[in-house]
């Protein structure tokens, strides 16, 4: 594995990690992780993927795992999709495809939309933050953005249970003992996200790079029907799946092998069937 740093438009180092080094790669993967954890929670998802011929890499977003900046926290969404940008930027690829889970599915949802990045091959999105299963109620709203004019960085509790990431106990355990999760959103992360979500699935017909979507069907932190509206609106680019027993993470829950070989499949079709368009750096 190979680590390095990126530096933000903000000047923070966001902590980077090449997995591995495969001389003739099928493709290239980016994991963008979601609201409080890390990338080394994706430690068995880049091994699986680099076991199957890819190059992985991933990167801690800005206020989370090793990268820098309070917990939680980020100026705006242009701030978190300029990350990303510059993460791409510092990784060599061929076939590049970006893999973006809850929160990070939308980031990657949004950088997709606004972007257009042609040097993209794919995207995968799982269990992307489109819309929540609780959604907030108008007083909260309301003082929220009151809250925000004051005191725009302010973090609160998430109140995300861990009990809800999987019906594997272990993933519930290990979430609660590892140092470098947490619990923490800010209310500019909240006020800026929630609504990108909301405008993500209305401009779902203007995504025009090939994506898999994927969802648990007991997920009880980011609704499901996010996902199946979202990709009823495309038809044409986005292909997705809802799985079964399946709660908010399908990469750590019991249908994991069958999401893994699901999504690998995906990629390699993809890859063999759709014209390349440039994308080699």
């Amino acid at each position: 594995m190979h680590c390095y740093k990126v530096q933000t438009k903000d000047q923070l180092s966001l902590h980077v990690q090449q997995w591995n080094e495969i001389e003739k790669a099928k493709g290239t993967l980016c994991i963008i992780h979601g609201l409080g954890e890390h990338q080394n929670r994706y430690a068995h998802v880049a091994q699986f993927y680099s076991d199957n011929g890819f190059k992985v890499y991933s990167y801690d977003q800005r206020g989370h795992g090793k990268s820098e900046g309070k917990r939680g926290h980020t100026p705006s969404l242009n701030y978190s999709l300029d990350d990303l940008e510059r993460v791409i930027k510092s990784v060599s690829y061929q076939n590049l495809f970006l893999y973006g889970h809850s929160f990070g599915g939308n980031v990657l949802v949004n950088f997709l939309l606004r972007k257009n990045p042609t040097y993209v091959r794919g995207a995968v999105l799982s269990s992307a933050w489109l819309k929540l299963s609780i959604k907030p109620r108008p007083i909260e709203l309301y003082i929220a953005k009151i809250m925000h004019k004051l005191m725009p960085s302010f973090t609160q509790n998430n109140k995300l249970k861990s009990v809800d990431l999987s019906n594997e106990l272990h993933i519930s355990k290990e979430y609660e003992e590892d140092p470098l999760t947490h619990d923490q959103i800010s209310l500019r992360l909240f006020l800026e996200f929630y609504p990108a979500g909301e405008w993500a699935l209305k401009n779902a017909d203007k995504l025009s790079i090939k994506t898999l979507m994927f969802h648990g069907a007991d997920d009880l932190i980011i609704c499901k029907s996010g996902t199946e509206k979202f990709a009823q609106n495309n038809t044409h680019f986005i292909e997705s799946k809802i799985f079964e027993d399946t709660k908010h993470e399908p990469h750590n829950d019991i249908k994991q092998a069958d999401v893994f070989e699901y999504t690998l499949a995906w990629l390699e079709k993809i890859i063999s069937t759709e014209p390349s368009h440039s994308n080699l750096k």
